[in-house]
């Protein structure tokens, strides 16, 4: 079984993968593999390079997802090694949607789930902010500005038709233990 989460920054999509991983599921991040891309190709690792990165990526390789291929990839190589379960971060293009869906079909006992998770705009913008990172938006006009684009299409990101394509969707917009509560309703629905 594969589990794939979507949605916009700082929706806590991080969160419910750490819920995941305690249920035994193995984790693979196309922040992770984008960042590895960039790595290999001596590309700056920020906000605004990786999005380049991510649409020149699509451009490269249109309706055949390269990081898509590439997390695929490293599932079939912990499947040889006895895992069955495995919890994806970070879809944000349809055609890496696409992968995982068809790739459900050639493999039907690898079942294939999309999570959505998100939550109001001015939380997550609270939540970024209390996170901190490198390269984050430091304003809220920037940070909105930035949202916007990515959940428009526009940048080449696709979240919000990722969102349109999940199975079940997580409004994130409570406690932690709230969340987690929701992570395992999911779970149990699942299994």
């Amino acid at each position: 079984m594969i589990v794939g989460v979507t949605g916009p920054i700082c929706a806590g999509k991080g969160r419910v993968v750490d819920e995941f991983k305690k249920l035994g599921f193995v984790h693979h991040s196309f922040s992770a593999e984008i960042r590895q891309v960039a790595k290999e190709r001596g590309i700056e690792i920020n906000r605004l390079s990786l999005s380049k990165l991510g649409h020149d990526l699509r451009r490269e390789s249109p309706r055949h997802s390269i990081l898509a291929s590439r997390v695929l990839a490293h599932i079939h190589d912990d499947m040889k090694r006895g895992s069955h379960r495995f919890v994806v971060e970070g879809m944000r293009d349809f055609d890496e949607l696409f992968m995982f869906r068809e790739h459900e079909l050639e493999k039907p006992d690898m079942r294939f789930i999309l999570i959505g998770v998100d939550a109001p705009q001015e939380l997550r913008w609270k939540r970024l902010k209390k996170r901190a990172r490198h390269g984050d938006p430091r304003t809220f006009g920037e940070f909105k500005r930035i949202d916007d684009w990515e959940l428009s299409g526009r940048g080449g990101q696709e979240v919000a038709r990722c969102m349109k394509m999940a199975d079940y969707m997580i409004v994130n917009d409570s406690t932690l233990p709230e969340l987690k509560r929701k992570v395992k309703g999911i779970f149990r629905e699942i299994i």
